[in-house]
């Protein structure tokens, strides 16, 4: 192999990669990006990482989001960024491996707020209450918590009310791999007009 052409790597049991199609050293540096980050990347950041052009990265993360398909990782995207992750269907042997107790299931309240954000997709605590009817405090607190919701920043408007966005971990947590694997489902924002 000419030096310079490709990295040097060694197939396993003498086969070519999968991921060899054209962007190898790309995909295999990203891959080795996602697998140290402690947080989900940006295609511009695996961009700006790498020198490679925002296409040529969406390209290389195709081939990966392929390669990892019937695996026991795969690559998880939320909100424009992408992380590896361990592949969903494996939840209940990690949480095993882990101690996770399947008890602690999030409360209703927790999960009726947590609808809230994931289908609007944000959400203020003044929203989530107007749709609830309740106050949201301990539902938003345990969220945070367990970091299945997070504070993405604050509207231009009195007192500055937080706006609460999911995570990749509420992503993992309910075995998705991006919000648009969310169940179809049309939720009503606006309260009710009746007394009820």
């Amino acid at each position: 192999m000419p030096t310079g052409s490709q990295p040097d790597v060694e197939p396993i049991n003498g086969s070519t990669p999968e991921i060899l199609d054209g962007d190898f050293g790309l995909a295999r540096t990203i891959e080795g990006l996602l697998f140290v980050a402690d947080r989900a990347l940006s295609v511009s950041e695996l961009a700006d990482v790498t020198g490679a052009s925002e296409s040529d990265v969406r390209s290389a993360l195709g081939n990966l989001a392929d390669h990892y398909r019937p695996r026991g990782i795969v690559l998880l995207e939320h909100r424009w960024a992408f992380r590896l992750v361990s592949a969903p269907d494996l939840a209940d042997y990690c949480r095993r491996l882990l101690g996770l107790d399947h008890r602690r299931q999030p409360s209703r309240a927790a999960l009726e707020t947590l609808g809230i954000v994931a289908y609007r997709g944000q959400a203020t605590r003044a929203e989530i209450e107007r749709v609830r009817g309740v106050d949201s405090d301990s539902a938003l607190a345990t969220l945070l918590s367990r970091n299945l919701i997070r504070e993405s920043g604050r509207l231009d408007a009195p007192g500055r009310p937080a706006v609460f966005t999911t995570t990749d971990t509420f992503l993992a947590y309910f075995g998705l791999t991006s919000l648009e694997d969310l169940p179809e489902f049309e939720l009503n924002l606006e309260p009710s007009d009746s007394d009820d």
